[in-house]
């Protein structure tokens, strides 16, 4: 195999995941500010137009990101739901921040990042939570897939995980950042 080559696509892999990212980030930033601008008291319609796009399109967006608040519709999770990190259930917890097939507690967000800071060790309802060094640079990151080579710290289990088989889950800084902005908002 040419290693020229595969190195090129390595890079390339890392600014897509990156780009991907990225992108997630600014979408859930602008579906943010739409509802914010629902809630201070503009209008769907209004949004709609002086943002140019449908109304149906910003009711989407509105519902997406958290629902207007005379409207919004509770909708019960399963209770099976459990942070992959500790393993608490979803009742038992004030926030579960999801991503694909991961799910992260209030609390161990804020555990993920005195362990990233520390560099200590944590122990969970599952075993350790670690912060991930430098050597291991292929490590990825549970919610944006991100490795750790391209991220400023990371911290994951050393157990098996709750709803995902195939590696222990993991948090990068990034992503723990905007999980406390999730976890921020939904408090507030």
């Amino acid at each position: 195999m040419d290693e020229e080559l595969l190195a090129q696509a390595r890079r390339a892999e890392e600014r897509l995941i990156e780009a991907e990212h990225d992108a997630e980030v600014a979408r859930a930033d602008f579906h943010r500010a739409v509802r914010r601008l629902h809630l201070s008291g503009a209008s769907m319609r209004e949004l709609a137009s002086a943002l140019a796009l449908s109304h149906q399109r910003v009711h989407q967006i509105v519902g997406a990101a958290g629902g207007a608040r005379r409207w919004r519709v509770r909708r019960e999770q399963p209770s099976w739901l459990a942070c992959s990190f500790c393993g608490r259930v979803q009742r038992e917890t004030h926030v579960l921040v999801s991503g694909p097939g991961v799910y992260i507690c209030d609390q161990c967000i804020a555990l993920a990042g005195t362990v990233m800071d520390s560099g200590r060790t944590a122990q969970t309802a599952l075993g350790p939570l670690r912060a991930v060094g430098e050597e291991a640079a292929d490590q990825q990151c549970s919610f944006c897939g991100k490795r750790r080579r391209l991220v400023s710290g990371m911290a994951a289990t050393a157990g098996d995980p709750v709803g995902k088989a195939n590696s222990p889950p993991a948090v990068c800084a990034e992503c723990l950042t905007l999980c406390r902005e999730i976890r921020a908002e939904h408090l507030a």
